[in-house]
């Protein structure tokens, strides 16, 4: 990764970025999403 980018971002940048990483965003997402279910089911199986 290039550091030599400034941390602000434009909305073109913003949008471009996100159109670019938007399968790792939404595999992190899921990811999250999946562990929080399973916590979510550990919780209530021993409830």
């Amino acid at each position: 990764m290039p550091t030599e980018q400034p941390i602000s971002l434009t909305a073109a940048q913003a949008a471009e970025y996100a159109r670019r990483h938007r399968g790792r965003v939404i595999g992190a997402a899921m990811t999250l999403l999946a562990l929080a279910a399973i916590i979510y089911g550990l919780a209530l199986v021993r409830l």
